[in-house]
């Protein structure tokens, strides 16, 4: 889970912290999720911080304070997320687990302050690459959906205007849900149905 936590989302702090709290506490009490999913949360703005690294959240006592603030740079998160994805994947199948496709889920409420962030998100995508992630993408607040549409490879959603706190409840709740889908047929499943969101389909989807 990558998630904006740039000075928009200052007035959201809150409510951003106890919605992750809500979402750490559904994910480590539900035994089918933990066995399924390891999860890492990052959120990013001027700088880019691992909040909880990959883990299964049932060995998670809980959910850091995220603290919110500064610019929107897309190019040192996607950077990081490719190194964590390179570093995560190695170190899961070293304890002999099975590694689906790495999934990003990607939360904003603005665009990209970095003029170049595209080279590092080709890089991030490049099919090249035998770790390349698939990115469901969500937008509220003042996220553009031409820059979203950039940056979705699986599913992009849309706010239809909720205001930014709805919107980022719903979208996390659909972040579990598609979570809890998944576990129940060990493959990625999105869930399309997200309070506040207009799904759009990705035309352009990256295949297996």
């Amino acid at each position: 889970m990558v998630i904006d936590a740039s000075s928009s989302m200052k007035p959201h702090e809150a409510v951003l912290n106890a919605t992750l709290s809500r979402l750490h506490y559904n994910l480590a009490t539900n035994p089918r999720v933990s066995e399924f999913a390891r999860v890492s949360v990052i959120a990013f703005s001027t700088d880019v911080h691992v909040v909880i690294p990959m883990s299964d959240m049932e060995q998670v006592p809980a959910m850091p304070e995220v603290i919110c603030g500064g610019r929107t740079e897309y190019g040192k998160t996607f950077d990081r997320v490719r190194e964590c994805i390179e570093q995560d994947v190695s170190n899961l199948r070293m304890q002999n687990l099975d590694v689906l496709r790495p999934t990003i889920f990607f939360l904003t409420d603005g665009g990209p302050t970095d003029a170049r962030w595209q080279d590092s998100f080709r890089k991030l995508v490049d099919r090249n690459w035998p770790r390349h992630p698939h990115v469901i993408a969500y937008g509220f607040g003042g996220a553009k959906r031409v820059v979203l549409e950039q940056v979705a490879t699986k599913a992009l959603f849309i706010a239809d205007g909720s205001d930014t706190e709805s919107a980022l409840s719903a979208a996390i709740t659909g972040l579990l849900n598609s979570l809890i889908a998944s576990s129940k047929t060990g493959q990625m499943q999105i869930a399309t149905d997200v309070k506040g969101f207009e799904y759009v389909e990705v035309t352009q989807e990256y295949v297996d």
